[in-house]
């Protein structure tokens, strides 16, 4: 192998949860000399296993894994403290003259790495800022003690007189959101719309790629994947997930072990799923609720997170579609190139042969620039669809709308992707 790109390339693989992304990431890493980087948001931090759905020691047959259960859950870890973490590791593993592999369902996480200055939606990462301004430091937390009483509904409706074009982009009870925006006038005086369509501008100019760049994505259709899903949430209950539920519950009832977190299940291990969803249950259990109202509680809680991890997955294939692929499509006229790879696992019956030999194949031709590349619309039917339908450019985010959904009457920025609520 060239050692060019070994000492600056990266491999990224991306697609939903459940879709097998680790497992491939501890094949290729066996096949080409490689080390792991997680870029799962929820994975970060230490504990909570089955909930986050890590990868057990056993499975990660020998392979280095970074940034796996590191971060004390009593606080929020931002994507700007990811992006140094996994630069920083990545420098490490290329000194080391092993490949770096990023792989993780959090593509903003896996954008913030691959791509300087990358504009992504998240409430802790301010797009389109100069460096140094608002980080996710004690300055934000204190701009949210200033601010906490007042009523989410107030803080967007100051928020619409002053920046009304970012008021349109966060639903009001994105609190988080609502306050960055806010935050970003406040500091630098300016309104953080300006911001954005200023560094859209400059992207368009720059070469904005860290490293040449191998990004897999692992795709299942999505009834198929549906069916693996629910199982996944029927073994993770067998598994002991209540246990865990039960002590998430707990150490976010006592404010002194998650006194870093905001309210709701907006940040930190609040958001992963299950929680949100078994509320109900966990609340009702330390009562003297009947027994078939119980259960009618944890069967809903059951469904709900099914629906919930379902949702999740269909917006991590509109993220890829409409936000990843594009960013990768704009450098392939550039001296250095995002090159996007559909790889199907729809069958698990057929994953050694169109997902791993495929992938490992493809990744060594990557890593050797002796050797061509496959055409990637080439390699199958779902990978010349999916492709094909990859927009030309990321959306603007200044082109964000928020949508309703009449079903169950939620709105959600979310929705902008193209992700309708069910």
């Amino acid at each position: 192998m060239a050692t060019n790109l070994i000492q600056r390339g990266l491999i990224a693989i991306t697609g939903t949860t459940g879709v097998g992304k680790s497992q491939l990431a501890i094949e290729l890493a066996r096949a080409v000399n490689g080390e792991v980087i997680n870029a799962d948001a929820l994975q970060v931090y230490k504990g909570y296993d089955i909930i986050t759905n890590k990868v057990s020691r056993e499975e990660m047959l020998g392979v280095p894994h970074h940034l796996l259960g590191f971060v004390d859950p009593n606080r929020e870890y931002t994507v700007q403290e990811f992006e140094q973490d996994a630069l920083r590791q990545i420098s490490e593993i290329h000194q080391r003259n092993r490949v770096p592999i990023l792989v993780g369902g959090t593509n903003y996480y896996i954008q913030s790495v691959m791509f300087r200055k990358s504009l992504i939606s998240t409430a802790s990462r301010d797009s389109g800022l100069p460096d140094g301004v608002l980080s996710g430091t004690s300055g934000s937390r204190e701009f949210e003690q200033q601010h906490a009483a007042k009523s989410d509904q107030d803080l967007w409706e100051e928020l619409r007189a002053a920046d009304p074009v970012m008021a349109e982009n966060w639903h009001a009870n994105n609190r988080r959101k609502v306050l960055r925006s806010l935050e970003v006038l406040a500091a630098t005086g300016r309104r953080h719309s300006e911001w954005i369509k200023e560094s859209e501008a400059a992207r368009e100019k720059e070469e904005v790629l860290r490293f040449p760049t191998l990004v897999f994505w692992l795709y299942a259709d999505p009834p198929t994947l549906d069916k693996r899903l629910f199982e996944r949430v029927d073994k993770m209950i067998e598994r002991g997930m209540f246990g865990e539920l039960s002590q998430l519950g707990k150490d976010l009832a006592d404010q002194a072990v998650f006194a870093g977190l905001s309210d709701g299940f907006s940040s930190g291990l609040k958001q992963a799923i299950g929680f949100r969803e078994f509320e109900p249950y966990l609340a009702a259990r330390s009562t003297n609720i009947p027994d078939e109202d119980l259960e009618l509680l944890r069967r809903q809680g059951v469904e709900d997170m099914k629906l919930s991890t379902r949702r999740y997955a269909k917006r991590q294939i509109a993220w890829i579609r409409n936000k990843l692929l594009p960013e990768c499509n704009g450098t392939l006229s550039k001296s250095v190139k995002a090159l996007p790879y559909v790889l199907d696992a729809t069958d698990l019956n057929t994953w050694d042969s169109l997902v791993r030999a495929q992938g490992v194949d493809i990744a060594k031709r990557f890593l050797d620039k002796e050797q061509c590349l496959p055409e990637a619309k080439g390699i199958s039917e779902i990978a010349a669809k999916l492709l094909a339908e990859a927009k030309g450019k990321p959306n603007s985010v200044l082109a964000w709308k928020r949508f309703h959904c009449p079903v169950c009457s939620k709105t959600s920025e979310e929705a902008r992707d193209g992700v309708a609520y069910e």
